[in-house]
């Protein structure tokens, strides 16, 4: 397992886009990452809206949970238009595909992801997207602002490379929520998590 801060590094590097890291100013977002509690809001280990003034002792006591661990401070995203996954894994039959689709409370309410080839290009992914109804969430429904398809694009696009780059060392990756910004603000990874391939795996 590798945790949400060094998984953020690896895709980060390769060109997806992240949360601003270390504000100065505004509301942040303070995490634990830990090998050991993958699954950090169920441990308590994700503390929102947190003031900049108030980043090292919310720190601290998130350290005094796991001493390995790693703590991150990172923007707190707060005008996103939609939460979307992006998934990466091995198939039995067709190897290393992408699944694109309806993130946060919307992957089992909508329940219609896509699943495609790895890498995807740019057409692939627009066409997986839009032919979802979770689309609709990006397009202005209900008074809401239009979601930035394009930077979501960009998100899944960047990261199913990587993935099929690495295929051979990396067993699974999670990018779960994309958070959409408004058009012309892009999309960013908020959340991830990779599984490396076992010995045997990679010896196979």
């Amino acid at each position: 397992m590798v945790h949400e801060a060094d998984s953020k590094a690896l895709l980060g590097e390769a060109g997806v886009a992240l949360p601003r890291r270390d504000p100065t100013s505004g509301a942040c977002v303070v995490k634990l990452c830990s090998d050991q509690h993958p699954h950090k809001t169920e441990h308590g280990l994700v503390k929102l809206n947190v003031p900049v003034a108030q980043i090292g002792e919310v720190g601290a006591s998130l350290r005094a949970r796991d001493s390995a661990g790693v703590v991150i401070v990172e923007e707190m995203i707060e005008d996103g238009v939609a939460e979307w996954i992006v998934g990466c894994r091995h198939d039995a039959t067709f190897g290393p595909i992408t699944v694109i689709g309806a993130g946060g409370i919307f992957v089992e309410l909508i329940n219609e992801a896509k699943a495609r080839l790895a890498p995807v290009n740019t057409e692939t992914a627009s066409r997986a997207i839009r032919s979802q109804r979770a689309c609709r969430l990006l397009m202005g429904a209900r008074g809401r602002p239009e979601g930035d398809i394009e930077g979501l694009i960009g998100v899944v696009t960047s990261v199913s490379s990587f993935f099929a780059e690495h295929a051979d060392l990396i067993e699974q990756i999670e990018v779960n929520p994309v958070i959409v910004r408004p058009v012309g603000q892009g999309a960013v990874a908020a959340d991830a998590l990779m599984v490396l391939r076992s010995r045997a795996q990679f010896q196979n």
